[in-house]
């Protein structure tokens, strides 16, 4: 199966849109992160696999591939992390599709929590001028995000990768 989660990236001071794709399919167990990850980028299969184990979801014994689009930039950093968690569950099947309309960002802890991430602000600017309608951050850059472009699209806060899920299956607002 395959999935697509949307997220915003940091170039300089400047954001800009990026595509989260997961296929899971059979063969040999592994774990590839492709679209010119950068080590922390590339250390964030181990915190989404404790992340997923830790939060009682399964994580999937299969071969899985994700891509981060555009593949001729450079990903830094671990903001990545929630969508890779979310595009891992989709394509699994343990969560429905996520909107089309909205991005996503964070860093994870082991447990599944929530941590801030650097560049908010112009990330938030490129996904608002990108279409997104909704932004799940971490609750310390909510205020960040919000200050951005509140008027274009919501903000929403969450302390962990749970809240988001549960807020995305309608179980909690």
């Amino acid at each position: 199966m395959t999935s697509r989660v949307d997220s915003v990236g940091l170039s300089g001071i400047s954001g800009y849109p990026v595509m989260v794709e997961c296929s899971i399919s059979s063969g040999l167990p592994g774990f590839e992160l492709v679209g010119l990850p950068d080590a922390a980028v590339r250390e964030s299969r181990e915190r989404v696999r404790a992340a997923i184990k830790n939060l009682g979801f399964k994580f999937p014994d299969r071969r899985i591939t994700i891509n981060l689009a555009p593949a001729d930039v450079r990903k830094t950093g671990p903001v990545y992390d929630l969508p890779l968690l979310l595009a891992v569950l989709t394509a699994s099947g343990q969560l429905e599709d996520v909107p089309a309309d909205a991005a996503f960002l964070g860093e994870l802890a082991l447990d599944g929590t929530l941590r801030p991430v650097s560049g908010v602000l112009p990330m938030a600017l490129a996904a608002a001028e990108n279409g997104t309608h909704a932004l799940y951050v971490p609750a310390e850059n909510a205020a960040e995000a919000a200050e951005a472009c509140a008027d274009s699209m919501a903000v929403y806060p969450a302390h962990t990768a749970r809240e988001v899920v549960d807020a995305l299956r309608g179980i909690s607002p």
